[in-house]
């Protein structure tokens, strides 16, 4: 039995689990969820679990300053500091600027507060580290122990969008989302049971992931070109399938794990930077919160 597990058989009571999706932008729907929390000063979460905007959105509910991710998502994120779409094709130039997003958000004139982070509940951040020659695999970092600023840029790197790795530790790390999109399958491990964990994810319930173009698919292959990262490509090329088969289980086979969905007609995308889609997103976020207040205080 693992430490979590004796943990929670010894405070003979049931705990309480929050899983975050990532999605870059999408993470916009995120933080309005957990402004509603915060605005009815809900926190009731022993762990929190966030895989790239889920993370950053996750520690700012965490350390009480949702405040900074909603001014990210809101204002800084879409003033044209973080996305240079026009680097696609300048591999030596990052498409996400998350040296700029660690110091202009993160670092920025209010900085998160580690020490109340690391305070709080714990934060498990996931990335994907690179190896050679094997499949990439998830490593679960943690608030209370690893460094923050790090471990936020790592579980954002989205392949191919970020150039090259973040190097930590002995790691070469990716996005989380590469290897555990959704890591409720973290949350039970840890010996949270299906009723105690909710997630909230980025996309709609029933949305399904296709397969990347061709073109797209060939651009993996470009940049991530040396023979020992054959299996990242692979892995990248067939995360379609991993990403549905992690929706039909918390779909079908956990069906007491409770889900926070954005609205079908949610209009924030990977890349979004308009400003009045963002504001739709957030507000969709703070309704989808207030809903689930109601339902859970009656």
């Amino acid at each position: 039995m693992n430490f979590w597990k004796r943990l929670l058989r010894r405070r003979g009571r049931s705990r309480k689990a929050l899983v975050i999706e990532g999605g870059g932008m999408r993470g916009v729907f995120l933080t309005g969820v957990l402004q509603a929390f915060t605005d009815h000063a809900y926190f009731p979460f022993d762990l929190i679990i966030g895989t790239s905007a889920g993370a950053l959105t996750g520690c700012a509910y965490a350390a009480r300053q949702i405040h900074l991710a909603r001014s990210a998502f809101l204002s800084k994120l879409s003033s044209g500091d973080f996305i240079h779409v026009s680097n696609i094709f300048k591999p030596e130039r990052h498409i996400l600027d998350l040296d700029w997003m660690i110091d202009a958000i993160v670092r920025g004139p209010e900085p998160l507060n580690v020490a109340a982070l690391r305070k709080a509940c714990p934060v498990i951040i996931t990335a994907a580290n690179c190896l050679h020659d094997q499949a990439p695999e998830t490593i679960y970092l943690n608030s209370k122990k690893d460094d923050i600023f790090e471990s936020l840029k790592a579980t954002a790197a989205i392949p191919f969008l970020y150039r090259g790795f973040v190097e930590y530790k002995d790691y070469k790390l990716l996005d989380g989302g590469v290897t555990d999109p959704i890591p409720f399958y973290k949350a039970l491990e840890m010996g949270y049971k299906d009723k105690d964990i909710l997630v909230i994810t980025t996309r709609p319930k029933g949305y399904r992931k296709k397969q990347d173009s061709f073109g797209v698919r060939k651009l993996y292959e470009r940049y991530y070109k040396e023979p020992e990262l054959d299996y990242l490509v692979e892995s990248m090329k067939n995360l379609y399938k991993k990403y549905n088969s992690i929706l039909d289980d918390l779909e079908n086979a956990y069906k007491d794990i409770e889900v926070i969905y954005p609205p079908p007609d949610f209009p924030v995308e990977r890349l979004t930077t308009e400003p009045k889609k963002l504001l739709d997103g957030f507000e969709q976020g703070v309704s989808a919160g207030n809903d689930y207040m109601r339902r859970e205080r009656g």
